[in-house]
């Protein structure tokens, strides 16, 4: 009896039941050369009235975990940077953990690279680098009931894909 209650409850309760922590930190460099730390992180907890999706530092209640999150980058008149979603001003690089995923951004130091770094930009995540195709690039992150999934990435390139 007790394995068949288990059984009910466990196809009965909603996926919203789900709670995850996806932490975030490094360090961001601002555009006049300050370096700052960077905590910026996901999570999907109950509050009072429902659960609640959190990015950094904003929070929104939800009725079920979020397919996905967007953080834009924005490559100013090929000259910086900006993350609004981060600081309300230009940076220069950032250097930043989230879940399985290491993203860094930098100015590109590759010399078989300088055609491709528009605005002098690479990003890289993981072990594959990227670069600004457009002036906007999109980091969507996505989610399941456990955290994060995937990460995809638009508006940029990488050459090795």
């Amino acid at each position: 009896m007790k394995q068949l209650l288990t059984f009910v409850l466990a196809i009965w309760l909603p996926v919203s039941w789900a709670a995850f922590e996806v932490p975030g930190n490094g360090t961001m460099t601002l555009a006049k050369g300050e370096a700052q730390p960077l905590t910026f992180s996901f999570a999907y907890k109950q509050s009072n009235s429902g659960f609640v999706f959190q990015a950094g530092r904003q929070q929104v209640e939800v009725a079920d975990v979020p397919d996905k999150y967007t953080l834009a980058l924005v490559l100013h008149q090929d000259k910086e940077v900006w993350i609004t979603d981060w600081v309300n001003q230009p940076i220069q690089s950032f250097d930043w953990t989230i879940g399985s995923y290491h993203l860094v951004l930098e100015k590109n130091s590759d010399p078989k690279d300088a055609a491709k770094a528009r605005g002098g930009y690479v990003l890289k995540v993981n072990d594959d680098k990227y670069f600004f195709h457009k002036n906007m690039a999109q980091l969507k992150f996505h989610f399941d009931a456990k955290g994060l999934k995937d990460l995809s990435i638009e508006g940029m390139f990488s050459p090795g894909r």
